[in-house]
């Protein structure tokens, strides 16, 4: 699937991480479909994002495939790199 916003590359994601990103996300009223890729959509904006685990890797890449025409691809950036840079920065023990 095409990205509307390029591609955004994050280390040192475990299947652990994985798991909480997407239990955070399903809290917070997002609807997940898909298994690696997931689609993710956040109702907000129009904004769905595809997220997809390279396990051996430990690489986790999200794209951007649709959102409203006034929201810039900047500001959803930089919602998203903060999170998960601060998930990529914990130990497995310490996600919840």
């Amino acid at each position: 699937m095409a990205s509307l916003c390029g591609e955004h590359h994050y280390g040192n994601i475990t299947k652990t991480k994985i798991d909480s990103i997407l239990d955070q996300l399903k809290k917070n009223g997002a609807t997940i479909t898909g298994n690696n890729p997931w689609t993710v959509d956040i109702h907000q904006h129009g904004i769905i994002l595809q997220g997809t685990w390279d396990e051996k890797t430990s690489t986790l890449t999200i794209i951007v495939t649709n959102k409203n025409w006034y929201v810039p691809c900047q500001k959803i950036w930089d919602t998203i790199d903060p999170l998960i840079q601060h998930i990529a920065s914990l130990r497995d023990k310490d996600v919840q």
